[in-house]
Order: C-alpha cells, then sequence, then structure tokens
C-alpha cells in the first residue's frame, strides 16, 4: 500500500479557468520547450517576463514561443478586465507537470 497524501487545493473560478485556459494553449505549443515555463505580470509596467525551458534563445531576444505565451498571457488579463477584473498580481509557473498561480486583483472599495 503507498503512503500517499492527499492535499485540498482552493482556487477561485479565475484561477481555475486561466489554468485551464494555460493547459489548452500549452498542448500547442512545442512540449520539450514548454516543459518550464514562468510567466510574471508587471502591473506597474504592464509588461511580462516570460522564461521557458527553450535551450535556442538568443540572449537578449525574444522566442517566438516566449511572443505567443506573452500574447496568450496579454488575452488572459483583458479577459478578466472585460469582466470588470483589474488584474493587479499574475504569476503563473509550470515545472514537474505542477501548475501554480498567483491572481490578484485591485480593490474595488472606492473611499467616499
Amino acid at each position: 500500500m503507498s503512503d500517499s497524501k492527499t492535499t485540498s487545493k482552493t482556487l477561485t473560478l479565475d484561477e481555475l479557468s486561466v489554468l485551464m485556459n494555460f493547459h489548452y494553449a500549452k498542448e500547442a505549443w512545442n512540449k520539450e520547450d514548454t516543459a518550464q515555463v514562468s510567466i510574471e505580470y508587471d502591473n506597474e509596467y504592464k509588461d511580462f517576463l516570460i522564461t521557458t525551458s527553450e535551450k535556442e534563445v538568443r540572449e537578449g531576444r525574444i522566442s517566438k514561443l516566449q511572443a505567443e505565451i506573452t500574447a496568450w498571457a496579454d488575452g488572459q488579463i483583458k479577459s478578466l478586465y472585460y469582466a470588470n477584473k483589474n488584474v493587479n498580481a499574475f504569476v503563473l509557473t509550470f515545472a514537474d507537470d505542477v501548475l501554480s498561480i498567483e491572481l490578484g486583483f485591485e480593490s474595488e472599495d472606492v473611499a467616499s
């Protein structure tokens, strides 16, 4: 009998949606080049830092895969914005067949 632990994870519907969308998008990308992926959104500059397991990326250049992942991530941010959710934190990582996400939104509280 194996000695395994079951861990409960709690996700919001937005987090689940982004993770599912990433999983489906990842199927179209090169499996070896996306064995490890990190996507970090910089809310101040409205840009992304994308790292992958690609081996043939020239320093100071962006690869076609990184451009595709950036476009995908930007689409996720826009979809959430259209749903009246302003993203201020977006970090998605995929490594060793495990996905993780940090997704935060600007407060909707307005001071009177």
